[in-house]
């Protein structure tokens, strides 16, 4: 299209830019993976996408669907063509903004039609803020965080892995961003999984049970409800590979028969992997491992399975679920339950409950709160009923916070929690999280009493040991030595008296051998 345009040309052409799906096929240019130009035409998950935006969307995925190209493309084409229009995008890192505001907003608006620059001329341009003005009052900013001035349309890029390594950040674009968008406007937050807790996993959780209820007729999809969508690896169509010598396995064809079931019963449609998908996935997983089911998740429940890198124990939790050692345990009522302490006033106090039965430690119940005196968790003990062994813990329980003159242990002792064993402290917490490690094999996790206290909540003993990490260091963009003090610490730091404390009916400490018993789990 020549940049001079007669009276007819110009005329046919204002018809089709009051088109959005036109505009957002024949108008914007980006560079494809291997670094070319080209026309950006949105691919079958951003077409779905696209067709099936409501308000509100929360988006889980798999690796290079594009969806950040089409946020930033979608972001554009709204302040081109509507007047004071203020949109924003969020990355999970000042690089990743950067390169967003530099090789895919700058990039299109650089390569727009000449008559369209000139027509929509921008009026600020900062690199250092990544702000794009229009003459139009309309601007596009791309940032780590949005606080200030009202959105109409605010596109959040890798919420997971911001809530897991940068909780901070994630709080305030929960508090500032998702607060700055204007009531019925467009809010899209997409992520691959990264754990199972956290702000970005409680908001995939609580869409994905209300589009179970939408779907069975018992509730209904409102403008401040998120819309679930789910995005995976086998919709991407350069995911395949020939066949040919690829090794197949019977297991695998069970996987694959599985993620069709289940991904058809969710869309509503047949899907089928062909023989160039499960060729691809096969040798892929190989090359992933552990992290295949985070980057590439065949469905939305296995992408929270999978180990989060940087968490003390997310292999070990999840070797725990591949082997169904999360599941309904039934209470042995002849077997004394022990009870693994994290005590905190003014922070949460978090207990393990744990019956021995042959081979195995079984974790049967959890417990955590904070602001409370021992008196309420004596009161959560009795109300349980269960027959109690030790009270085992840390260092700290002989401190003097509960009374002014009694001991913790000496006032829990007086209201019926007894015996109190102390565990003695560790220099190295590093030595203890190893010691967890080597007792992890030998647990087993009642799914409903250890998991979130209600539905939708990514909280819970489960999710405290799956989201125990170490702190992330964003100037070196490195993984320090040391644990993140957060919610899940409580949870991971009263097993850990169970590692360092109980000694086993068989005469040894529970956290020095990784043994894993034996036996069947299931008849043990």
């Amino acid at each position: 299209m020549g940049d001079a345009l007669s009276d007819q040309q110009a005329s046919k052409l204002l018809e089709k830019l009051s088109d959005r799906w036109w505009r957002l096929n024949n108008l914007y240019y980006i560079t494809d993976k291997y670094g070319r130009r080209v026309l950006f035409r949105p691919n079958e998950v951003q077409a779905d996408l696209d067709d099936n935006l409501h308000i509100l969307n929360i988006i889980l995925k798999s690796r290079q669907h594009g969806l950040t190209t089409w946020a930033c493309i979608r972001a554009l084409d709204l302040c081109l063509f509507k007047s004071n229009t203020q949109a924003g995008i969020v990355a999970h890192t000042a690089g990743d903004a950067a390169k967003f505001f530099r090789k895919k907003v700058l990039y299109a608006y650089d390569n727009l039609p000449s008559w369209l620059r000139a027509a929509r001329p921008a009026v600020r341009r900062d690199m250092r803020d990544g702000v794009l003005e229009l003459s139009n009052g309309s601007s596009l900013e791309v940032s780590v965080s949005h606080r200030g001035g009202t959105l109409q349309f605010l596109h959040i890029s890798e919420y997971g892995p911001m809530c897991a390594m940068y909780p901070e950040r994630a709080q305030e674009v929960a508090s500032g961003a998702l607060n700055a968008i204007a009531p019925g406007n467009i809010v899209v937050i997409e992520s691959t999984a990264y754990g199972a807790s956290g702000d970005y996993y409680e908001r995939c959780q609580t869409a994905m049970e209300l589009q179970r209820q939408v779907k069975a007729g018992t509730a209904k999809l409102t403008q401040m409800d998120y819309a679930f969508h789910f995005y995976g690896w086998w919709q991407d169509p350069i995911n395949t590979l020939e066949p040919e010598g690829v090794a197949i396995g019977a297991e695998d064809l069970d996987y694959f028969a599985k993620v069709e079931g289940e991904m058809t019963e969710l869309l509503g449609r047949p899907v089928k992997l062909s023989d160039e998908q499960r060729a691809w996935y096969v040798k892929k997983a190989a090359e992933q491992r552990d992290k295949m089911k985070r980057e590439h998740p065949s469905t939305p429940q296995e992408a929270f399975e999978a180990s989060t890198e940087g968490a003390y124990y997310g292999r070990e939790m999840a070797a725990a679920a591949e082997q169904g050692r999360i599941c309904d345990l039934p209470i042995n009522p002849s077997v004394p339950i022990h009870t693994f302490w994290d005590i905190g006033r003014s922070d949460t106090t978090a207990i393990w409950f744990m019956q021995e039965n042959g081979p195995w430690l079984d974790f049967v119940d959890y417990y955590e709160a904070s602001g409370h005196s021992v008196h309420h968790y004596a009161n959560e003990l009795r109300k349980r009923g269960y027959l109690y062994g030790r009270h085992f813990w840390p260092h700290d329980g002989a401190n003097e916070d509960w009374s002014a003159s009694k001991s913790r242990r000496q006032v829990a002792e007086e209201l019926g929690i007894k015996p109190v064993v102390i565990v003695p402290r560790i220099n190295d917490v590093t030595e203890g999280i190893d010691m967890v490690r080597n007792m992890l094999p030998r647990c087993r996790f009642d799914r409903t009493r250890c998991g979130p206290p209600r539905s939708g909540q990514g909280r819970g003993g489960l999710e405290a040991l799956r989201r125990y990490q170490k702190e992330w260091k964003e100037k070196t963009e490195t993984f320090s030595d040391l644990p993140l003090h957060n919610w899940a610490s409580n949870g991971a730091d009263a097993i850990r008296q169970c590692a360092q404390g109980y000694v086993s009916s068989s005469g040894r400490r529970v956290g020095s051998s990784s043994q894993a018993p034996q036996d069947n789990w299931r008849t043990a």
